[in-house]
């Protein structure tokens, strides 16, 4: 286990995997685009990996495995980070224990459902290395051919294989990486090795006790498609907000929208457990305030500088500083508090429960039941009327403050309605892109509107708190008088942006 205190190192690292035979030779390297020299060595890796029984890790793709050889000997957690590319952190060994530290288990709570990680896999790697290297010494690449024994089971064998692995120096730029992979490829294709199916090593050990994609009726598998891989962003995005990433918080709660959001809409037409709709709610609810905090905070602070004395600026931007960080840690806790819940994990195993039932629910005779596209479509219609009838109260609002409110509904009743759209994307190819582009504008309008109507909630009660001098309740003032005028120019255009959205949304139904 690392020892208290132990800071693991994170990196991204971008690679492609490539498939070969043990007697199929390594193409000749030299003189790709970029490389003067190359170095040669070998080393041989031994690396225990670890999962949950269901092997929860490796089906969000995930690797966590303890090596021992070579020059990066340690815990290694990968995470999904975009095409070809991973987040790796990195934990030394410590003591030599083969228990999994608690630091790595606590990060991947959400991921494997607080179940236990366990032995999953024992790989042998005999290594040959090429590091590619400039005129100057630059790392370009990490050509690595691998010879690999897996070992899954007391009972299982051993499973035996050649791979090549491309590991690239992201910060040489986009252009001159592409020419690199391009002229790699080529003399890969001309001498037989093609990339690889299997996206990790463990994958290829135990990729084939994964269960496969389900094959559904249209109409349900586009329902089911959406929520599970929604699902799958809540989970990857609980990680990166116990890592305290950026954005983190708002990856993960818009993903419980969109979860919330396909199950109301839908509700009926698919089987699930509809009390789900208020647990994914409670979630929303408790990641609301480090989110709300954290838009907040960048908001009034580049507000600042529309204030017309300089010393007042300064006072001000320190009072908001002041303000918003000490609500923030409070905000933080309160999330962190929530993911450690039993709450919140039993809403994942539901949720996982819930998606699994969309594979196996009996219809008529046997297999999956049907869900016809045109009652999906109708589901969506039945959201816009009603975001119709709100925006209709909009302009019926005899005061701001109900005006304000009205505005606030229209904003959840249009997130609704686009992600309701997204889920059915797969039954209206070519139409729905145009439509969600429209759906940017809208909702760019009522996030800043409301945004608007927050901020100056804010101001408020800085100004209300103690100790304030002349300079910050002046530049408050300011800022507050600001966020009005935007409310009140946004509110003017609600009518003609819902109407713009509403004509491009008909398409579906029309």
């Amino acid at each position: 286990m690392p020892s208290p205190g132990s800071v693991p190192t994170a990196a991204d690292e971008s690679e492609r995997k490539y498939a070969t035979s043990a007697d199929r030779p390594v193409p000749d390297l030299r003189g790709l685009p970029g490389t003067e020299t190359i170095d040669v060595d070998r080393v041989e890796l031994s690396a225990q990996y670890h999962d949950t029984a269901d092997l929860r890790l490796l089906r969000s793709g995930i690797t966590l495995r303890r090596r021992e050889g070579g020059d990066d000997a340690g815990w290694h957690l990968k995470l999904p980070a975009g095409q070809d590319t991973r987040t790796e952190l990195h934990f030394p060994l410590g003591s030599g224990t083969e228990n999994v530290p608690d630091e790595l288990a606590g990060l991947l709570r959400g991921i494997r459902r607080d179940a236990p990680l366990t032995l999953a896999a024992l790989l042998t790697t005999n290594r040959e290395r090429h590091r590619l290297r400039t005129a100057d010494g630059d790392l370009v690449a990490e050509i690595v051919v691998d010879d690999v024994v897996a070992v899954r089971g007391p009972d299982a064998g051993e499973i035996t294989w050649r791979e090549i692995e491309i590991e690239w120096n992201p910060e040489r730029g986009g252009k001159k990486v592409a020419r690199f992979l391009e002229a790699v490829e080529s003399r890969f294709e001309a001498a037989g090795i093609t990339r690889a199916d299997s996206p990790s090593k463990l994958h290829r050990a135990l990729g084939d006790l994964v269960p496969g994609t389900p094959r559904l009726p249209k109409g349900l598998a586009a329902v089911h498609d959406y929520l599970a891989g929604e699902l799958r962003t809540l989970a990857l995005a609980d990680v990166a907000v116990r890592r305290d990433e950026a954005d983190s918080v708002h990856s993960m709660r818009k993903a419980a929208r969109r979860l919330r959001s396909a199950l109301q809409t839908y509700a009926g037409r698919i089987p699930a457990d509809h009390d789900l709709v208020d647990e994914l709610r409670w979630l929303g609810r408790r990641l609301s305030a480090s989110r709300d905090l954290e838009v907040q905070w960048e908001r009034l602070a580049g507000r600042v500088e529309q204030i017309p004395l300089e010393a007042h600026r300064e006072a001000t931007r320190a009072r908001i500083d002041e303000y918003f960080s000490a609500r923030s840690e409070a905000a933080r806790t309160e999330v962190l508090d929530t993911l450690d819940s039993a709450r919140y994990l039993d809403l994942l195993r539901r949720l996982d429960a819930a998606v699994a039932g969309l594979e196996s629910t009996p219809g008529k005779g046997t297999g999956p039941r049907k869900v016809a596209s045109k009652d999906l479509t109708r589901a969506v219609e039945k959201v816009a009327e009603k975001v119709g009838r709100r925006v209709a109260k909009v302009g019926a609002a005899t005061d701001p403050a109900r005006r304000d409110e009205a505005i606030h509904r229209v904003r959840k009743g249009a997130k609704r309605l686009r992600y309701a759209t997204e889920a059915i994307a797969p039954l209206h190819p070519g139409e729905v892109e145009g439509i969600l582009d429209r759906f940017d504008a809208f909702q760019d309008l009522l996030g800043e509107f409301q945004d608007s109507v927050v901020a100056r909630g804010h101001l408020l009660d800085m100004v209300s708190e103690q100790g304030h001098t002349a300079e910050t309740s002046f530049g408050l003032g300011i800022l507050f008088h600001l966020e009005a005028g935007i409310g009140e120019q946004l509110a003017g255009q609600l009518d003609g942006a819902w109407k713009k959205t509403l004509r491009a949304t008909r398409g579906l139904w029309s």
